[in-house]
């Protein structure tokens, strides 16, 4: 008697059904993190480049107002030669002049300091891991970034960095965080250092700059060993449009420009 198969369904075993979810779970492990931080790079880019644009318009507009930055009162920022409580408090004085006329040009959601708003210290690394300081005063933006580490390395805005008009008058230097105290806080992820001159602010790791050991090159490179490495990461994010840097060590100003 011939069997009739007209009616009989075909369809996946178990087995088969698990073995294929088991596939689908290891593609997405191996491919959901890399989406994520991309997504997280292209967040950081666009934050960057939208915060380089308001911070050089801030600083042209007070300098118009209040004179050339020389002009402002800043005194030179202490360092670890002199590390006194005198030269910490007026390394504090210092920043709050900063922040005193930069502010009214800016978009601010609150100034951490011991007067208007006391807020926890949290640390910085550095690229390669190195915990290198604690951010204090700070100014915040209502978009969550944060303006830290005021520091001035020239008075007269003297200092030369490198042959372009700007950075061969370099007065001195401050950090943004981009996402404020949230992780990672490292230089050259989400913290980026930017130098203030009499001519604008000019990002750190110009391919213009000459400084030794200031360039992309030598301070922007995960496998060196360097608890400044990170600081001239923020250059490359802002004409290149990535950070490849942080997934390839052979990137340069005049040869590579992404990993693939």
């Amino acid at each position: 008697m011939v069997k009739d198969n007209k009616n009989k369904k075909s369809g996946f075993t178990v087995a088969e059904v698990l073995i294929t979810l088991g596939i689908i779970g290891i593609v997405a492990a191996m491919t959901i993190p890399q989406v994520i931080n991309g997504y997280k790079e292209r967040e950081y880019i666009t934050k960057l480049k939208k915060f380089y644009t308001i911070i050089n318009q801030t600083m042209m507009m007070a300098i118009e107002d209040n004179g050339s930055i020389e002009n402002w009162g800043l005194e030179l920022s202490g360092n670890s030669a002199d590390p006194s409580e005198e030269k910490l408090e007026n390394d504090k004085i210092i920043r709050e002049r900063f922040f005193d006329i930069i502010t009214p040009y800016l978009n601010v959601l609150y100034r951490c300091n011991e007067l208007e708003k006391e807020c926890p210290s949290y640390a910085r690394k550095s690229l390669d891991g190195t915990e290198f300081s604690k951010f204090s005063e700070r100014l915040v933006l209502v978009d969550g970034t944060m303006i830290n580490s005021v520091t001035v390395l020239s008075p007269t805005c003297e200092l030369e960095y490198g042959t372009s008009k700007a950075l061969k008058n370099v007065c001195g230097e401050f950090l943004v965080d981009l996402n404020g105290s949230k992780l990672p806080n490292k230089t050259g992820e989400d913290v980026f250092i930017f130098y203030y001159t009499k001519y604008g602010v000019v990002p750190a790791g110009m391919s213009e700059i000459t400084k030794t050991n200031n360039t992309f090159e030598s301070l922007c490179n995960k496998s060196v060993s360097n608890r400044l490495n990170g600081y001239a990461c923020t250059a490359w994010v802002l004409f290149n449009e990535n950070m490849d840097y942080l997934h390839c060590n052979d990137l340069s100003w005049s040869g590579k420009k992404k990993c693939k």
